[in-house]
């Protein structure tokens, strides 16, 4: 029975940490990191294969002798490039609930994926071999429209993760907020016999004027730190 009794509340506490609303906004965002980092991977990879049909659409016919040859390898990480800084962007701006809708950056996302699909199409119908692979063709075709859809569903994610965190954090009980400096009781200071003798005199003073004794008059009496002074100065009001 003692056993049982120790497994049930052992149940009851962990039931109680792993049902924290809190517990739940943390694990949502490590998932909502470990997602995009794989949509980035994956992307990174579309982007690299899409490299090589801009580069065989420009270069294709050239040697490595020639400077476009070296030259238009630089045009879809150019490209792409501004793409990532786009859905960077994005990604912060949607992390702080701002619509990242406008025209311009619809189209913009638009024109750099056209341009990656009319060269991959481009130079995978018309090889420099002479000869149309279309298992080829298939691939230029439909990795460009992988990686696009890679562009538009990555802030999708970024959206609906934040929602589901902050609607997780709504339910939370907000934290109580530390008084521990003002309600804490302070601990009664002890003067030597001669200066409490100093004080009190100061103190009787202090009270035949008929106010608050102050931690100046306390440091008028007996030499002590500010600190010391204004506990001083609480303990006389407070007899």
């Amino acid at each position: 029975m003692q056993r049982l009794r120790a497994r049930l509340a052992e149940s009851h506490q962990l039931h109680d940490l792993t049902s924290d609303p809190l517990l739940h906004a943390v694990r949502l965002e490590r998932f909502r990191v470990s997602v995009t980092r794989s949509m980035w991977f994956f992307l990174a990879l579309g982007l690299g294969f899409t490299t090589t049909g801009v580069h065989e659409f420009l270069a294709g016919h050239l040697t490595p002798l020639a400077a476009l040859w070296w030259g238009a390898w630089l045009v879809e990480p150019a490209l792409a490039g501004i793409l990532v800084t786009l859905l960077r962007w994005e990604a912060e701006m949607l992390t702080h609930g701002l619509a990242v809708d406008a025209a311009p950056v619809v189209w913009l996302k638009r024109l750099l994926f056209g341009a990656t699909l009319v060269t991959n199409v481009w130079s995978s119908l018309r090889p420099p071999s002479g000869r149309v692979e279309y298992g080829v063709v298939f691939l230029h075709v439909v990795v460009p429209l992988v990686v696009f859809l890679i562009a538009e569903v990555m802030p999708v994610i970024q959206h609906r993760c934040n929602a589901a965190r902050d609607r997780v954090m709504a339910t939370a009980a907000p934290v109580p907020t530390t008084t521990t400096a003002f309600n804490t009781p302070r601990t009664a200071l002890k003067l030597p016999s001669h200066l409490q003798a100093v004080l009190g005199a100061k103190a009787a003073e202090v009270r035949e004027q008929g106010r608050a004794i102050t931690p100046a008059d306390v440091q008028a009496a007996v030499n002590v730190p500010a600190a010391f002074a204004v506990q001083l100065a609480d303990q006389l009001n407070a007899a």
